[in-house]
């Protein structure tokens, strides 16, 4: 008699999340869930509409520019942010182009020719972050704006204190950063990552 697990072509005795985290960018994990990533016909219609609003924004700019992403816990919030975030950036994943994993995935010629649009005319980074984390280790009273710029600091390599980040990128303007890091280390003997 066969058993469930002998039909199904994935390996059921494996290890499964029990959740995506958007900061999990382990290249193997990211490309088993984005292969085993089914999308309703309702998430499918939720990616091109905001795929859509993308596409159309440097032509039709406006002042809606923010999208949050809202639902029940597993619901699939994550995988959403996730997944339109790798696709957009197009990167790599195991030498494959993300975008056309996750056009394979959808199987949505609308969303698949928005993404391939918006690759090809707007080039895009993306900084993805999970606020609820941030909101454990940050100050209470922090505006969701200073979140943000706090997670773009970081990705760009800068401090996270605004008053540090700041001087950083006016040295780095002046063309004088690399000069300040090494006076640092010479100073303090340790490297301004640690000092700052």
């Amino acid at each position: 008699m066969k058993k469930i697990g002998d039909i199904l072509s994935r390996d059921l005795s494996r290890k499964i999340e029990e959740i995506i985290q958007v900061n999990q960018s382990d290249e193997q994990s990211v490309y088993s869930e984005i292969t085993e990533y089914i999308a309703t016909d309702s998430i499918s219609d939720q990616y091109a509409a905001l795929l859509k609003a993308i596409a159309e924004a440097p032509s039709e700019p406006h002042e809606g520019v923010g999208v949050w992403i809202s639902g029940f816990f597993g619901s699939g919030k994550s995988s959403f942010a996730k997944n339109l975030g790798y696709a957009l950036e197009n990167r790599k994943i195991l030498g494959q182009d993300f975008a056309a994993l996750f056009k394979r995935q959808i199987g949505n010629d609308q969303v698949s020719n928005l993404i391939d649009l918006i690759n090809t005319r707007h080039p895009t980074e993306v900084i993805l972050f999970d606020i609820a984390k941030e909101l454990d280790t940050r100050r209470v009273t922090q505006r969701i704006a200073e979140f943000i710029y706090t997670a773009l600091l970081r990705e760009l390599d800068y401090a996270g204190d605004f008053d540090i980040a700041e001087l950083e990128i006016e040295l780095e303007a002046e063309g004088k950063l690399e000069q300040f890091i090494a006076k640092c280390k010479e100073i303090h003997g340790q490297e301004w990552r640690i000092v700052r």
